[in-house]
């Protein structure tokens, strides 16, 4: 049996507080939700995020000033600029979950990350909230800039509040809602695997998959379009926007769409499968 020394290599010991899991929690969180826009990273980083921004919110301010323009004549439909932009929060989700989810995956650093107070389920839960508040920012901004922008355009803005203020709870709704499916199914998928571009093509592919099969069943096999249209996220979200702001459009004049808690009945379903499914990975991901 050989002896053995331990020497001291003269390495600063740490002597600072320690918040333990909580403070581990705050701080994956906190980079995490920098991440998602690209906070502290190249300049790179920031396109997708300030694309994204730009193009819900640009086309709000133009129909806040048509509006303005024709003194109210012009009406402020949410639900249709509600369309064409969940298509952009997927892309947003697509491009940015994976800075995340695979990051980690990728260069091997989950050892180091989950240590005696980070647990598998801490570390998930932190990148999930992480994922889903910064998609609650980019989905709920362009809402409050209409809400907010159509009662600063009325003549009478303070009679507009009064009138409009039942609205503010369609926004929150709307907003949380859609940050709650579509972060919830990017974050899941975007955990999947640790290649960066596989994540996001599999993030952008399942949405496009729901819609394709929704439209299949509806067309060719003739499913009822109450049933194929839960099967597609995005669908369901734009017909429930038209729903909380009481729009309508041309299919919903032709038949009545079922009854709005139907609607985030599914949205809450689905969100809980994507949070589902990234804890499942997590917890079973090599290390």
């Amino acid at each position: 049996m050989t002896d053995t020394a331990i020497h001291d290599l003269g390495y600063r010991r740490y002597e600072g507080a320690r918040d333990g899991a909580r403070g581990a929690w705050r701080a994956l969180f906190a980079q995490g939700f920098r991440a998602m826009f690209g906070l502290g990273r190249p300049l790179r980083s920031k396109a997708v995020p300030a694309f994204v921004l730009a193009a819900t919110m640009l086309p709000c301010l133009a129909t806040l000033a048509a509006s303005s323009a024709t003194k109210g004549q012009l009406p402020i439909m949410y639900g249709n600029l509600i369309e064409s932009q969940l298509i952009l929060f997927v892309l947003f989700a697509a491009a940015q979950a994976p800075e995340l989810m695979s990051h980690d995956q990728q260069h091997r650093v989950l050892p180091l990350i989950l240590t005696r107070d980070v647990t598998r389920d801490v570390y998930a839960s932190a990148r999930i909230m992480a994922v889903l508040c910064a998609l609650l920012v980019v989905s709920i901004a362009p809402l409050l800039l209409l809400y907010v922008g159509e009662i600063g355009i009325a003549v009478d803005p303070a009679a507009a509040f009064a009138r409009m203020y039942t609205k503010g709870g369609p926004v929150l709704l709307q907003g949380t809602l859609t940050a709650w499916v579509i972060g919830a199914i990017g974050a899941a998928m975007a955990s999947m695997t640790a290649r960066r571009a596989y994540a996001t093509a599999s993030v952008i592919g399942v949405f496009l998959v729901a819609g394709a099969v929704s439209v299949g069943l509806d067309d060719l096999a003739g499913v009822s379009a109450d049933v194929s249209g839960f099967i597609n996220p995005l669908g369901s979200l734009h017909t429930m926007s038209l729903i909380l702001f009481g729009e309508r459009n041309r299919a919903m004049d032709l038949v009545a769409p079922p009854p709005l808690w139907l609607f985030m009945l599914m949205a809450l379903v689905v969100g809980a499968l994507g949070v589902g499914a990234t804890y499942w990975r997590v917890r079973r991901v090599r290390v």
